[in-house]
């Protein structure tokens, strides 16, 4: 929601002379608060002024160790999909072949989780 400045329109000394209102919980309010304090700015109008406008996007570093265990899972999945998808162009009904992906997609599952765990909790290398 754009308003006016309540000043009666009367340019500030940067020349701004809207104001965005947003609704915040208390914890949200708290949250940016700390964040525009730990990115160094002054004020929350300053650190969201910079964040909406700012052109260049910050690129998280990755994580060396978890995309090598992504890397390794994509692989041995596209291996058992190939080793099925011939198998059915055979003739062949893969049920053992099924019941090991089944159990790689609950692995796999069980895995992401970890793996999410990770990344919020472990900085990257």
């Amino acid at each position: 929601m754009l308003t006016t400045n309540p000043a009666k329109n009367l340019p500030s000394k940067s020349g701004r002379t809207e104001t965005v209102r947003v609704r915040l919980t208390t914890l949200e309010k708290e949250d940016l608060a700390k964040r525009a304090t730990e990115a160094g700015e002054k004020t929350v109008s300053d650190y969201l002024r910079k964040r909406a406008f700012n052109s260049v996007y910050i690129i998280p570093a990755i994580n060396e160790s978890v995309c090598a265990e992504l890397r390794k899972m994509g692989t041995h999945l596209y291996q058992m999909t190939r080793f099925i998808e011939k198998a059915v162009q055979a003739g062949q009904i893969p049920t053992q072949s099924l019941e090991v992906l089944q159990k790689f997609s609950k692995t796999l599952g069980e895995y992401h989780q970890e793996l999410r765990g990770k990344i919020v909790s472990e900085p990257p290398t």
